[in-house]
């Protein structure tokens, strides 16, 4: 027997960790068993052909939103050319409705529901030896053209037995590998599927430990946690993170979902001792508005776990990723510029804006006639609009997230937004990108091509059209963005200084080459590097001369903008720093 276990994933670095889980069990058959991964950017011929090479007996897929579309294309294709091989799907896009989806899809032989481990190794331990497997639990398959549902129970215990589903298998260095720790949430959202199952189980410790070994000796790029809640239990998340932290590798980077309502000192404390880069954490606050928060049942206040995230933003060593989710109930238009304003105050390193999408299973889904929903029929079953906003409404907020994933979240704009969004707009940042939005609108630029340069000329166009006086100081601004963040030596012409002609924007060969020779200023600004000539090291480093001073953020305010001298910044670009040298 032959199986293939089939992956479908949104890119090219991700894995699929479920296929992983099933190998694990399945090599007891003592079969032939495959694991091959692709993406939903080939096209479908591409599968269809790698797949029918192979010539499995079983193919097994794996279901989500984003693949499904795709599956079911590839599934009516596979039995008209492989008609005697069994296909097998599971996931959480065919564990719900599952009998109208078989009655659709003919090509699907079985379904497996809840998680397949056990399930798909008993049931193809009785196929091949032509057992019967109809008073199998949690699948479904076809009796006569039939479709038969079999009584489900919860399959997803978690506990020292469960293979680590990596073992054996050829790592990529530079692939994302999905990890789990625990299962289940000890919260019940009701957008989320975690609301269809109850209880958390964990893996003991000792385990975690072995399997967190085999990432660090390869060296691998990422390592996500997909636990539901990772710091539900403080103690396991606190020796999960300390083990880690003890043994890191100074290369591979661990990403953590966590719920702020569990930050406590000890969690913070801990945290400061962390070197940059390690650890990011994705918390989802979803919203601020109290009705709202109550109507998903997530029981808290966003003024309780405010401090928590401002202590947890203020370490500056852990990139903090903070969700929100537009179309939630009681959350209308204006609700949800609050939700954001408060959430992007916080000033985390991104600020992740998405669009309630009714998963099959979940609570929100089972209310949808209830709230006036209306979703996409298909996959992702996102929301265009229900009683408290409105589709025109939903697609200004796609516009602002655009442009938020453009400037605010890609990290090449700091400086300047801080500035515009703090004392041009007082904080108001919904405001900010609702108005550059309508700017981009009015100029039909979300059609154009968008290059890195073309991004900052429509900012300092923006601001010219919103007649900032300062727009001197803002083409300062977005000059040192564009030097220290493209770690460029040259400027684009509409950057260049134009005050006056006789100015020089960056200093001559002779004047950097006499500022890097002396001792002083390496010691100063640019750390071990006495053994590197001043010729090499030019080629590291470049200065760059502005019209004001580039200062903190705090500091503008107090700034007088007519009376400033020239500044002199020196870009480090091997350290990623800038550092103010006259």
């Amino acid at each position: 027997m032959k199986i293939m276990l089939t992956g479908i994933n949104s890119k090219y670095i991700h894995t699929n960790l479920a296929i992983r889980y099933l190998y694990q069990n399945l090599l007891k058959l003592n079969e032939e068993v495959l694991i091959r991964e692709y993406t939903i950017n080939q096209h479908m011929e591409e599968l269809l052909k790698a797949i029918y090479e192979e010539q499995p007996d079983v193919i097994a897929i794996s279901c989500y939103i984003w693949n499904i579309s795709l599956v079911h294309r590839l599934g009516r294709e596979l039995k008209k050319v492989l008609p005697e091989t069994w296909i097998i799907l599971g996931g959480p896009e065919v564990e719900f409705g599952t009998r109208k989806i078989m009655e659709q899809e003919d090509y699907i032989d079985m379904v497996i529901k809840g998680a397949g481990e056990i399930t798909l190794y008993e049931l193809l331990r009785r196929l091949r030896e032509n057992d019967s497997y109809h008073d199998m639990k949690n699948i479904a398959f076809r009796v006569r053209g039939k479709v038969i549902e079999n009584t489900e129970q919860s399959t997803h215990t978690f506990n020292s037995y469960a293979p680590f589903p990596y073992e054996g298998l050829l790592v990529d260095p530079n692939k994302i590998y999905y990890y789990e720790s625990s299962r289940g949430c000890p919260y019940n959202c009701e957008y989320c599927l975690s609301s269809s199952i109850t209880g958390v189980s964990f893996l003991p410790m000792e385990k975690v430990q072995r399997e967190l070994d085999f990432f660090l000796s390869n060296k691998v790029k990422q390592v996500k946690f997909v636990d539901r809640t990772f710091n539900a239990n403080k103690a396991h998340a606190l020796g999960v993170m300390e083990y880690i932290l003890e043994n890191h590798n100074n290369h591979t980077n661990f990403h953590f979902e966590i719920t702020a309502e569990l930050i406590d000192d000890d969690f913070i404390t801990f945290l400061k001792k962390v070197p940059k880069g390690l650890f990011q954490f994705e918390v989802g606050v979803q919203s601020t508005n109290p009705e709202t928060l109550s109507a998903i049942n997530r029981r808290m206040n966003f003024e309780s776990i405010k401090e928590s995230l401002e202590a947890l933003v203020k370490l500056k060593n852990i990139h903090i990723h903070l969700d929100l989710i537009a179309g939630l109930p009681f959350e209308d238009y204006f609700t949800f510029r609050n939700s954001f304003n408060e959430v992007f105050s916080l000033g985390a390193e991104k600020l992740q804006l998405g669009f309630l999408k009714l998963l099959k299973g979940s609570e929100l889904r089972k209310k949808a006639q209830e709230y006036g929903y209306v979703y996409t029929d298909g996959p992702p079953y996102e929301v265009l609009e229900n009683q408290w906003i409105d589709f025109t409404e939903i697609l200004k907020l796609k516009d602002v997230e655009n442009l938020l994933e453009k400037y605010w979240n890609d990290h090449r704009f700091p400086k300047t937004l801080n500035y515009v969004i703090q004392y041009r707009y007082k904080a108001n940042a919904f405001k900010f990108f609702e108005d550059f939005s309508r700017y981009w609108k009015e100029k039909h630029l979300y059609e154009q091509s968008q290059g890195k340069e073309f991004l900052y000329e429509i900012f300092l166009d923006f601001c010219q059209d919103q007649n900032f006086q300062e727009i001197n100081f803002i083409q300062n601004l977005l000059r040192f963005d564009y030097l220290k963040q493209n770690k460029k030596r040259k400027t684009p012409k509409f950057l260049e200084v134009k005050s006056s002609k006789e100015k020089e924007q960056v200093w001559s060969k002779e004047e950097a080459h006499e500022f890097l020779q002396r001792p002083e200023n390496r010691k100063r600004y640019l750390l071990h590097t006495e053994e590197i000539s001043a010729k090499k090291l030019i080629k590291k480093v470049h200065f760059e001369v502005f019209e004001f001073p580039i200062l903190s953020d705090a500091e503008y305010e107090l700034m007088n903008l007519n009376q400033c001298k020239d500044s002199v910044i020196l870009f480090d670009y091997e350290h990623d720093r800038a550092h103010l040298v006259k």
